[in-house]
């Protein structure tokens, strides 16, 4: 015969309803959903930066792609304008050989902004074709102009040979034929003229200029659509990032109205039950709500069979072997009407949770281990003192029936102790001399109001 296992059901209390909603049933559905919710707002977030920083890289590109272009236009427009000067002026006003242009001219040179320098650059900028077709026109332009620049420099210097000097040896030189080596001066004057401002030369010029400028105008319709494209993803991805946001609310709001409907407002009722000493209803809420009922329900009927009162007051701190809270607290109690003259001071140790952090809480135990030792030997019971830890790195003294002389003195003998040990902690102090009806919690406020002070003056925050 088969036996069955017989379960113990406790008379005082009832189970809760078979069909009520647990907790983990509306956690885990939620906590799934805003994990979805969170990640697509991490995709949207990773998104609209790789378009922006996208976007940043065309607006650079097109600057650094005009200016290398402009910069084209303007290298040759001035080897132009300095050969056309020499040319025409090879002497200047005193007779001397018009030294300055050719010194320009071959400064110059010196720039990586010639034809084929921009040109080379250019293959390997991301470009649409006609733009790098238009700047290779213009480069292939401006070569020319340079070898017709530089034959016309040689024409005039064979007619007035230029002194050796270090400034010219870069100039460049060109092979003259026999036939223009056997021309007249004023022959090769004339040709030089000819080459820097005939018909072949002024067309390769407004070639530059005008390849230059249809160059820079398509690279900005270039990037004028690839910004576009990349704005339009920005946008798309702010969408998206609305609306899961929008989401998350949404969830958030479904679930704040059942916890409140399902936990808060039934803990609302079991409280006023509990404090008019009413049974529980165990029929209402979540499944964890309605079995605490169960359970409050059980022990309010175990109550009477045993009330017991446990105290335990710790009057010590453990780690540094101050007084702690309470007995800081009963010593007031204890002095407030005695008309002692008194004063307190508190201390907040800086940068403790800076040490937490950085090197570890046995660091910041030692530190707060320091900072207790540092004011114990200043204020010490020899001085009518009391030294308490009154809260993680906040301490208090108490100091009664001493003169103002003498508690300023201490005050002084600490700032020396503190700097000496090379630890920093704030402080706030206030004395009542005996008779002039000052509080406990006035001079109380009063130090704890002059340590902030400090501590904003010294831009150090509670830790």
């Amino acid at each position: 015969m088969k036996r069955t296992k017989s379960k113990t059901v406790d008379p005082g209390r009832r189970d809760p309803a078979p069909r009520a909603l647990a907790v983990r049933s509306l956690l885990i559905p939620t906590a799934v959903i805003l994990a979805i919710l969170h990640a697509a707002i991490i995709i949207s977030i990773v998104s609209i930066n790789q378009n922006s920083a996208r976007l940043s890289a065309i607006m650079q590109d097109f600057g650094d792609y005009s200016a290398d272009a402009t910069s084209l236009l303007a290298g040759s427009s001035l080897l132009s304008e300095t050969s056309s000067n020499y040319v025409l002026m090879p002497f200047d006003e005193s007779g001397e050989p018009n030294l300055g242009v050719l010194v320009a001219y071959t400064e110059e040179l010196k720039n990586p902004r010639r034809g084929h320098d921009v040109s080379a650059r250019f293959a390997h900028y991301e470009v649409g074709a006609d733009a790098a077709e238009l700047l290779n026109a213009a480069a292939a332009s401006a070569e020319r102009m340079n070898e017709a620049q530089s034959h016309a420099i040689e024409l005039v210097r064979s007619v007035y040979p230029l002194p050796a000097i270090p400034a010219l040896d870069a100039l460049p030189r060109y092979s003259l034929s026999e036939e223009e080596a056997s021309l007249t001066n004023e022959e090769k004057l004339d040709r030089a003229i000819k080459l820097v401002f005939g018909g072949g030369y002024t067309a390769d010029k407004a070639s530059v200029s005008q390849n230059v400028n249809a160059c820079v105008s398509l690279l900005q319709r270039e990037m004028q659509q690839k910004a576009g494209e990349a704005s339009a993803q920005i946008a798309s991805g702010r969408r998206m990032l609305w609306a899961m946001t929008l989401s998350i609310i949404a969830v958030l709001l479904v679930v704040f109205v059942l916890f409140y409907r399902l936990l808060v407002l039934p803990l609302t009722h079991f409280a006023r039950g509990i404090d008019s000493d009413e049974a529980l209803e165990e029929r209402r809420g979540l499944r964890e709500v309605r079995l605490l009922a169960g359970s409050y329900n059980a022990l309010r009927k175990r109550r009477n069979l045993t009330e017991r009162f446990l105290r335990s007051a710790a009057n010590t701190d453990a780690l540094t072997g101050l007084p702690n809270r309470f007995s800081f607290n009963h010593y007031l109690l204890e002095h407030e009407n005695t008309g002692d003259s008194v004063g307190i001071v508190l201390f907040d140790v800086n940068n403790l949770k800076i040490v937490n952090d950085t090197k570890g809480h046995l660091a910041g135990d030692k530190l707060i281990c320091a900072a207790a030792e540092c004011i114990s030997d200043i204020f010490d019971p020899a001085h009518s003192g009391r030294c308490f830890r009154i809260g993680g790195d906040e301490f208090a003294v108490c100091i009664t029936n001493e003169t103002q002389e003498t508690f300023e003195r201490l005050i002084d003998e600490f700032l020396e102790e503190q700097t000496r040990r090379g630890i920093g902690i704030a402080y706030g102090h206030a004395y009542g001399a005996a008779g002039e009806g000052s509080s406990f919690d006035d001079l109380f406020e009063q130090a704890d109001r002059s340590m902030y002070e400090m501590k904003e003056k010294m831009h150090v925050f509670r830790t």
